[in-house]
């Protein structure tokens, strides 16, 4: 792994295992609020923004960051560089590195928690635990919110509860995700039934990044749709109950795979060894493909390699991380020859 992210946020999830392993790889919990009397970011002028993040870091800084465990930094004074290297890890979105002015996270590097300011709304508030750990994750979310809402006026109504940016977001603001891990149900073409499924059960269905990114290594991210009218438990049990489900599927699905086609099915993880093996140049998505090959064989028994947990692999041969380990520029050519030497060496090959 890298030697640490620029934001010194803990990222422990990326390299723990938790419930749900090898299917459910991380879940997160976020919140989104508004500070009563301002615009939101998306139609506010510079110096509104600047007046709730000012707000906002005073709060963090005086009840929340007391310990002194927590950095704050200004998205202006991150380089591009280093906004990359934060999406990558999962800590903030393609959109927050997008357009920085204004914006900041504050991040605890002891827990795998933060608070982005000024991204879509002025505040959110979000946490990240490895497998599936729905309720804890809201905990650590809740427990931030508690304190910050003691101390700073939210927008809220009695009839719809909190307002944000998007109205999808509007009522708790809670958004509760998992990142799944699904080969199998991608290689038996089962994937596009669940999706369908999902998307009439109310669950948003996202790439690798989340929102406007696509799907790599056979990696999802799922979460609530519905905030307006639920309470945070029944959203969490919902979830809770939703990924149990996919769970399963992928699972059952595995098991067909070994039973009625295991020659296929080795023939498939055997082809993804032997080109990480020898390949002398592998892009990013690409090499994320034959890592998920890699990890189902592994998974499977199929493989005998070393064991190795996919979230650190996806991120360590990312373009940012990889142009920090190598000092090669990250639209370079080479980036790719360095990824493919530094993957094998990932995993011992």
């Amino acid at each position: 792994m890298s030697k640490g992210n620029p934001v010194g946020a803990c990222t422990d999830w990326l390299s723990n295992k938790g419930p749900g392993y090898p299917v459910v790889i991380s879940s997160r919990a976020r919140t989104a609020r508004n500070i009563d009397g301002l615009k939101f970011p998306t139609v506010a002028a510079p110096d509104e923004l600047e007046k709730a993040r000012g707000i906002a870091l005073e709060v963090v800084s005086r009840c929340v960051a007391e310990d002194r465990d927590w950095n704050i930094s200004f998205a202006e004074e991150l380089s591009p560089e280093d906004l990359g290297y934060m999406v990558e890890e999962h800590l903030v979105s393609g959109a927050f590195a997008g357009d920085i002015e204004g914006r900041a996270i504050a991040s605890d590097w002891k827990e795998p928690r933060s608070v982005l300011v000024n991204e879509e709304d002025h505040i959110r508030i979000q946490a990240v635990l490895p497998g599936a750990q729905f309720k804890n994750v809201w905990k650590v979310v809740d427990e931030l919110d508690s304190i910050m809402d003691r101390e700073i006026l939210y927008s809220f109504d009695p009839g719809m509860g909190y307002l944000t940016s998007c109205p999808s977001n509007a009522g708790t603001g809670l958004r509760i995700s998992a990142m799944l891990h699904l080969p199998a149900l991608v290689i038996t073409g089962e994937i596009a039934k669940t999706i369908s499924a999902l998307g009439s059960a109310g669950i948003y269905v996202r790439g690798l990044h989340g929102e406007g990114s696509g799907v790599a290594g056979n990696i999802f991210q799922i979460s609530n749709r519905r905030t307006l009218g639920e309470s945070e438990e029944s959203i969490v049990s919902y979830m809770e109950y939703t990924v149990q489900q996919i769970v399963d599927n992928e699972r059952t699905a595995r098991k067909m795979m070994l039973r009625d086609s295991e020659i296929e099915l080795s023939d498939r993880v055997y082809r993804a060894l032997g080109i990480v093996e020898r390949a002398r140049r592998l892009y990013y998505q690409e090499a994320l493909e034959l890592v998920s090959q890699l990890k189902l064989g592994l998974d499977l028994d199929i493989l005998a390699i070393k064991e190795f947990y996919m979230p650190q692999v996806e991120v360590s041969i990312s373009p940012h991380h990889m142009t920090e380990l190598t000092g090669v520029d990250v639209d370079s050519e080479a980036i790719d020859r360095e990824r493919a030497i530094y993957l094998r060496r990932l995993l011992d090959l």
